[in-house]
């Protein structure tokens, strides 16, 4: 059974609208988030869509480039529909998406609600992976509680 921000499920209301949110907010580093995206792609799509908010892998050193455009490839393999950004480093992801991925690079935590309010449906899946530091985990607890994410 997955362990809060390690993969858990959450069904949310929000945006006037009920989806399914996979908090993957604990950490990231290139295996992690390959493994994420793996179990991720095991969800048979079935008329909803899947979206990623993805941060900054931190702590990576030297390769840290590297680690983040490779994490394209396996991205690009996987039916995601929609990638969002969050950090300076996932622009390396980003740049080498399929156009058809490429969602939005958010600029700050008010764009997600922006964003997602106009895009997520009933059913949908959104996966939030990031390492600690970039606060996507306090995006997700707020989520999870319902709260604003301001």
């Amino acid at each position: 059974m997955p362990k809060e921000r390690r993969g858990k499920t959450h069904i949310i209301t929000r945006y006037n609208k009920k989806f399914k949110l996979i908090d993957e907010s604990y950490n990231a580093n290139p295996l992690s988030v390959k493994n994420a995206i793996s179990s991720f792609d095991t969800i048979k799509k079935e008329k909803f869509k899947k979206y990623l908010i993805l941060g900054d892998m931190l702590e990576l050193g030297r390769k840290s480039e590297k680690y983040h455009k490779d994490l394209s490839k396996v991205i690009n393999n996987s039916d995601i529909d929609k990638v969002f950004i969050t950090g300076e480093k996932t622009l390396f992801t980003y740049k080498n998406l399929h156009k058809s991925k490429q969602g939005n690079i958010l600029q700050n935590k008010d764009d997600i609600d922006l964003i997602l309010g106009k895009i997520i449906n009933n059913n949908d899946y959104l996966m939030i992976k990031g390492s600690n530091a970039t606060g996507l985990n306090i995006l997700s607890k707020k989520m999870i509680r319902g709260l604003n994410v301001i």
